[in-house]
């Protein structure tokens, strides 16, 4: 496996833990918000994330090509997720304004993370691609010489 596939599979990783903890802060009581999470809510949106993520980061892992693709699109879920709860913090909650403001940063740093995810496998991308195009010239070489 190469560098750069390790990188975005370390950042994709990085990306469900901040989303389970941001998550799970939402639930706690001294969140204050107007419709609670019920815990079994937020349990199932747990087991749902972790099953998106691990399948398809064991997809990629397989070096199955369309992987990184659904990754993608996993990640944009979770990202909308995150602005989801953004929203939420800002507007529909009354609990203590520094803690909001913490989970709000976690919150922020979790798109933070999101987006460096696409611009590694926009890099990532095209150091494979790169690497298909000489393998592929460096065969049609040996063919004719």
């Amino acid at each position: 496996m190469k560098r750069e596939e390790k990188r975005v599979i370390y950042w994709a990783i990085v990306s469900l833990v901040v989303f389970l903890l941001s998550n799970a802060l939402m639930t706690l009581k001294w969140m204050n918000l107007d419709r609670p999470v019920v815990m079994s809510e937020m349990l199932q949106v747990t087991y749902i994330a972790i099953a998106f993520y691990a399948a398809t980061i064991i997809l990629a892992v397989l070096k199955i090509k369309i992987s990184y693709y659904l990754l993608s699109v996993v990640i944009a879920i979770y990202s909308v997720g995150f602005v989801g709860m953004g929203i939420t913090l800002v507007q529909g909650s009354s609990g203590n304004l520094i803690l909001r403001l913490l989970v709000l940063a976690l919150v922020i740093f979790g798109i933070v993370v999101n987006v460096y995810w696409y611009m590694l496998a926009f890099k990532m991308r095209s150091a494979l691609q790169t690497d298909m195009l000489k393998r592929r010239a460096e065969k049609h070489n040996k063919e004719i010489g």
